[in-house]
């Protein structure tokens, strides 16, 4: 995924960058690196945004998954 393919799913689903960064359990700071290409996109996120543009998936399941993911990293520290 590149920055500007970030930049239309985040405006064709009316996002603001602060719901990215939480639904993709990441700082805005990473997010804007990821806009503006400092860092690649990593293809996790690549691939939630994509399903749920797509409508394979609905912003619930998202929000849980990426809670429930970020529960199991904390557990494991």
């Amino acid at each position: 995924m590149t920055p500007s393919e970030l930049s239309r799913i985040i405006t064709a689903n009316d996002f603001t960058k602060d719901d990215v960064a939480l639904i993709c359990g990441v700082s805005i700071k990473s997010l804007y690196s990821w806009l503006n290409g400092q860092h690649p996109i990593p293809r996790s996120v690549a691939i939630l945004l994509t399903a749920y543009d797509a409508g394979y998936i609905d912003l619930t399941w998202m929000v849980d998954f990426v809670e429930q993911e970020m529960n199991t990293d904390l557990a494991v520290m």
